[in-house]
């Protein structure tokens, strides 16, 4: 199986990711929620998930050491 990572595929996630950021501030500013508090409470989730994927994706792979 080939894991290359095709450009439509790099669209489509930064499609669906800024679809789910939106709908995520549509529910906060429901909830009373300033816009400040909102902004730092969205960078801290996007650190926290975009950490563990960017570690995965910068590690060496034993196998593809040359």
């Amino acid at each position: 199986m080939d894991s290359k990572i095709d450009f439509a595929t790099i669209i489509v996630a930064i499609c669906v990711a800024a679809y789910a950021a939106i709908m995520l501030a549509y529910v906060a500013h429901d909830f009373g929620l300033p816009g400040a508090q909102i902004r730092r409470l969205s960078m801290a989730a996007a650190l926290f998930l975009a950490l563990p994927v960017a570690l995965d994706l910068l590690r060496s792979r034993p196998d593809k050491a040359g």
